[in-house]
Parts: C-alpha cells; structure tokens; sequence
C-alpha cells in the first residue's frame, strides 16, 4: 500500500495510507491527506492511484515541487520522491515494506535481522537524520524471550516489529512521543485501546501490545529502570 509520510521542518507530523484511489492534499477538514497551514490551499495537488502508479497532479495551479522540480501536470511518484507544498514535505513510499528496506541503517526494530543488508536511499536517510531526537524516552518489553529488554528511544523514528508482521513506528516531536500503526491487519492498542488509523502521543507508563508483544513506555530510561 503506497503512502505519505508528513514532515514539517524535519519534524515528523503523521503517516498517510493511501487506500483511496484518488486522495486530495490540503487544508480542507474533508482532505484524505489533511495539512493544517495557511500556506496551503483547501485542495492544493490530487494524488490518483491508476494500476500500479501513482500520479500527483496540483490542483488550480497551487505550487507543487517533487524533488525540488516544480510541476504543472500530472506526474508519476516514484518510492523515495520527496514532495513539497507550503513549507511541508510528504516523503513518498511504494509500501510499508520498502520503507522498512530503506530506513533500516537508521531505525532501530525490537527483533532486528541478522545479516540484513539495506539499498541506500538517500532522500528517506536525510528524513530520518533531520527528525528532531531526544535519547530519554524507551520502551519496556513485557512478554516473550526477549522480556524485560529495555530500547532507547535514540533515534527520531524507531520501528517496532518486522516486516510481513504487525509492525508500528514511534516518532519524537518537540512535545512527546507518537505511535502510529505502520503494516499489518491489526493496529497497536495502547492501554487496551486500538488507536486504529490514528496517531497518538504516548504518555508515561502507557502500555501497549503489538501484535503478541506487550511493552510499556517511558519517558525517562530512569524510570524505565526502577520497573
């Protein structure tokens, strides 16, 4: 499933799956792709999604950039394009699994594989390398063999899970932590509850099960240490 990955100064906002076949960027609430800024319009570009490609076309002349290139009609994305509107970018991604590919030498899993080989893509790196980090926050494992493991949140996206599983992404923003369901038929809960299609900022202590791994999340690698 193709799909966008929000940024604003290089500070990640939200991850956009794209099960539309047509889905429109803009400020507008009904947007499939919602950016709340003055700087860009209600219905600013259209994505549409014919077979296998994905083409993405501004909408009453609004200004669109794909790698820095303005564009004036339809043009197809290809995985790693780089979009601009305003003063957002949406990092484009063929699927969750090739994102996973292209961000491994970056993003630190709960099981990582070993002897995994990652292909180099240089816009997704300098995403990752621009996200803002804090090394304070971590996350507890519950439950399975590698119980009691304590992850620092060091780096600005840390996926949780592996590919062709239930798989989720925590980002660091100027004001906390946020999950957000990345692949799989069934999204994390936090505290028992299904945070669906959403994004939510995680708060101290908060449990949360992906997949069949129960982990807590702390704030402070202090506290993570005290449990």
């Amino acid at each position: 499933m193709p799909k966008l990955t929000l940024c604003f100064k290089g500070r990640f906002i939200g991850l956009h799956n794209l099960t539309e076949t047509t889905a429109t960027i803009g400020r507008a609430a009904d947007a499939e792709v919602h950016i709340e800024s003055l700087a860009i319009a209600e219905r600013h570009a259209q994505i549409k999604q014919i077979k296998e490609r994905c083409l993405i076309t501004p909408i009453a002349d609004n200004k669109t950039w794909i790698n820095r290139q303005l564009i004036e009609e339809p043009t197809q994305l290809s995985h790693g394009d780089i979009i601009k509107i305003g003063k957002h970018e949406l990092f484009f991604s063929e699927s969750a699994t090739d994102l996973d590919r292209k961000l491994s030498s970056n993003v630190q899993p709960i099981n990582p594989r070993k002897n995994r080989t990652s292909a180099p893509c240089q816009t997704l790196d300098q995403l990752v390398k621009n996200l803002n980090t804090l090394p304070s926050g971590t996350i507890q494992i519950l439950s399975g063999r590698h119980l009691g493991k304590i992850i620092p949140l060091q780096r600005g996206l840390t996926r949780l899970g592996l590919s062709g599983n239930e798989c989720a992404v925590i980002a660091h923003r100027n004001d906390g932590y946020y999950l957000s369901h990345l692949e799989g038929d069934v999204p994390p809960k936090v505290n028992n509850c299904s945070i669906g299609n959403h994004t939510v900022r995680l708060e101290d202590g908060q449990e949360i099960i992906l997949g069949t791994t129960k982990m807590r999340f702390h704030e402070e690698i202090a506290q993570s240490a005290a449990m």
